[in-house]
């Protein structure tokens, strides 16, 4: 029966194909056998080292990546289309067991999971290594493997219940933004620490090789140096980590089953004691007039932070790709420049799909007849209103954070300008390149790739003015570069809003089709 599921795995993947396109799936596959590749030579080059540094760093890519798949599926809650759905397989005859190890070997073969392999198997190729060891680094890649898939689908169907609720659902995405956040700070303020202390480096060491994922990492070089006692221990610590694993997975399925994870029901008093406006609260001071541009921000504030799952996440998820961006450039390109990436990344993650999440709502508001170019502007000031504090917000803290607070003034005004130019690039893309967030229509590589170029012209442009300016610093001054930049994104932007608006009203079909079920 395992070997069943496993098919019917491989034959949904294959199946795939014709809805998302053969380009889209060989990329998958090409991206994720890649980032392994380069992950294992990571791993390769760090256990060549024969140092604890190198073993700390080994350890902590091993760990972050299960935690990647840990976090997963509550980051991402909404379910892909190649997944075989556990509520399907309740309508057969299958034990736990059955179900449990065919779903795992199911979410063995994928892309992510040949990844995990090839980035985890990276101790092969290290120089130095005896055969043993590279026995020993194949055996702790699959256990690896194991492990994370194991996990990952025991998180899924434990949090199900949890996160088929809205509520549920955006508590899940905020506990686990506030975790990569924690993750990603702790690395770049540990690790070198770490690094210029060869004796807490191997203290790290030794506590990490104790932990499921580090105990897999660590196999290689254990039995390399003959302790085949402490092997064996951490191949203990693993499977039995597995063995955790699945037995969680098969009591959240058989729960499931039983009906004993299912909701109460709300009273009608308690779900008619409080009735959400039409219109929010934070656009009564807003004098948008009693119109399609004010339902629009209205509705787009809905689905950003009510009804569609996806964009919570990116809600959530742009300040904090923002600030691992940002955070990057703030000693080495200045205050003014990292100000701008922010803006520039968090722009893309809400401005350059504005139609994304209306789905089939976009034929009843061509059908009201309304001014799309008055919807338009309705959401882009509805993502205005958490887009601009949170870039503000990021800037005064990134410069307070890096002792820099002379450089504020010049990065809020390198944070406007880049803001528009996003704001100009999300309008053109939005009228441009308009998908249906949760079921897009036609090719998705082509969707994909127009996507990818408009934040590609946004980052160009923002590194563009960041040259130029470092060029002319001798002779003009940053401040006179970010004014003129400022000016051009204020045209930018409003020449795209009012031509995209104008198109969208010419050619409403155009729009009307790119959420029509094909």
């Amino acid at each position: 029966m395992a070997l069943v599921l496993a098919r019917l795995r491989l034959a949904l993947q294959i199946g795939g194909i014709s809805r998302t396109g053969l380009a889209t799936f060989v990329a998958g596959w090409a991206l994720a056998v890649l980032g392994g590749l380069a992950g294992g030579y990571a791993v390769a080059w760090l256990e060549a080292t024969r140092s604890a540094v190198g073993d700390l760093f080994v350890l902590l890519m091993f760990v972050l990546l299960f935690a990647a798949w840990a976090i997963g599926p509550v980051a991402a809650p909404v379910p892909s289309s190649n997944l075989i759905d556990p509520g399907v397989l309740e309508q057969y005859p299958l034990s736990r067991s059955q179900q449990v190890l065919g779903l795992l070997l199911g979410g063995v073969i994928s892309p992510a999971a040949a990844g995990t392999f090839l980035f985890a198997a990276g101790g092969v190729a290290a120089v130095g290594v005896d055969l043993a060891g590279r026995v020993a680094a194949v055996g702790g890649a699959i256990l690896f493997t194991v492990l994370c898939v194991a996990v990952s689908y025991a998180l899924r169907a434990l949090l199900a219940q949890a996160l088929a609720d809205r509520r549920g659902r955006d508590a899940a995405i905020i506990v686990s933004t506030v975790l990569l956040v924690g993750m990603y700070v702790l690395g770049h303020t540990v690790a070198p620490l770490l690094a210029a202390a060869e004796s807490a480096a191997q203290l790290v060491v030794i506590v990490l090789s104790w932990t499921p994922p580090g105990a897999a990492g660590a196999l290689a070089y254990v039995l390399g140096a003959g302790d085949l006692l402490g092997g064996l221990a951490r191949t203990g610590i693993v499977l039995v980590a597995i063995a955790a694993a699945l037995l969680v997975w098969a009591i959240a399925l058989h729960r499931r089953l039983a009906g004993g994870s299912a909701r109460a029901v709300a009273t009608p008093h308690r779900a008619s004691a409080r009735e959400l406006a039409l219109v929010p609260p934070v656009l009564h001071g807003v004098r948008l007039g009693a119109g399609a541009t004010l339902g629009a921000a209205s509705q787009q504030l809905r689905y950003l932070f009510f009804r569609a799952p996806k964009a919570v996440q990116f809600v959530v998820m742009g300040p904090v790709v923002g600030i691992m961006f940002g955070g990057t450039q703030v000693h080495t390109a200045g205050l003014p420049f990292a100000a701008a990436i922010v803006a520039v990344v968090m722009g893309a993650s809400g401005l350059l799909n504005l139609f994304g999440y209306d789905g089939r709502g976009v034929e009843t508001t061509v059908q009201t007849g309304a001014s799309l170019a008055a919807v338009l502007r309705g959401k882009l000031i509805a993502t205005s209103v958490y887009l601009v504090p949170a870039v503000v917000a990021i800037t005064v803290g990134l410069g307070i954070a890096a002792g820099v607070l002379d450089q504020i003034p010049v990065a809020l005004l390198a944070a406007a300008a880049a803001l528009l130019l996003a704001y100009a690039v999300g309008a053109a893309a939005s009228v441009w390149n308009p998908y249906d967030q949760e079921a897009p229509q036609g090719d998705r590589s082509t969707l994909s790739a127009r996507l990818l170029g408009a934040f590609a012209l946004s980052f160009g442009v923002v590194y563009g003015v960041g040259w130029l300016s470092s060029w002319a610093s001798p002779v003009v001054s940053v401040e006179a570069v970010l004014l003129v930049a400022l000016a051009l994104a204020v045209a930018a932007a409003v020449l795209a809003v009012r031509v995209g608006g104008s198109w969208l009203d010419s050619h409403p079909e155009r729009l009307l089709a790119a959420f029509t079920p094909r």
